[in-house]
């Protein structure tokens, strides 16, 4: 727990790992805010597609007063929603590039570590732990093999109405997974103190009930009452 008796949860992990579903279940079940730090790199690759901007330093005086809001369940920028528009491939693919480049995390830092307020949250993204809340009460890592993760993401776009290949999917989320390691800031990479759980062979209520356990534990020892299911 931190200075401002806020709970903290950090979950990290690879995309296709299933951890934005849980964090989605597990904020609705303890009423914390959740913020998906991927979307924030997003929204900035938006605004950089839209506008045909290549200057890094120029998206860095935008991503330090960024005009992102979430409003339940979708999303706000410079005051257009674009809830979908963020979850295109090419945004994803941009927003990979961006998010290696130190001055764009640290402008971002702020903005992320700031969301939510004083209200106990739960935060997914590839830093949240190592970074952007080293001193969480829960961090967890939640993996699973490329094989099965792009399997899940090729349906989840084809359901959307995308015309994409497994293949095509697979290779590039192995890009990503590459770009993500080995990068020189903030790096994909399991605190040493995080709990990994791997969903390669779990469903996802397995998944959940195992989240779960975990979020109910910490938040007993915080004094915190269960709420009803």
């Amino acid at each position: 727990m931190n200075s401002h008796n806020r709970l903290i949860i950090a979950v990290d992990g690879p995309a296709g790992s299933g951890k934005g579903s849980v964090c989605r279940a597990v904020a609705q079940r303890f009423g914390m805010a959740y913020l998906d730090t991927g979307l924030v790199y997003r929204a900035l690759a938006l605004h950089a597609i839209r506008h045909g901007v290549d200057d890094w330093q120029q998206l860095v005086g935008y991503a330090a007063t960024l005009p992102l809001n979430f409003v339940q369940s979708a999303a706000w920028l410079d005051g257009e929603e674009v809830t979908l528009a963020l979850r295109d491939e090419a945004v994803g693919q941009r927003a990979s590039l961006l998010s290696a480049v130190p001055s764009i995390r640290a402008a971002l830092l702020d903005f992320q570590r700031g969301y939510g307020g004083d209200r106990d949250a739960i935060f997914d993204g590839r830093d949240v732990a190592t970074v952007l809340f080293p001193e969480a009460c829960l961090k967890l890592f939640i993996t699973a093999d490329l094989a099965v993760r792009a399997q899940r993401r090729a349906l989840e776009l084809q359901l959307r109405g995308e015309d994409v290949s497994l293949d095509d999917v697979r290779f590039r989320m192995s890009e990503r997974d590459a770009r993500d390691a080995a990068r020189s800031h903030a790096p994909l990479t399991v605190a040493p103190d995080a709990v990994v759980i791997d969903t390669t062979h779990l469903t996802l209520e397995q998944t959940m009930t195992r989240v779960m356990g975990e979020v109910e534990r910490i938040w007993l020892a915080a004094g915190r009452r269960l709420p009803l299911t």
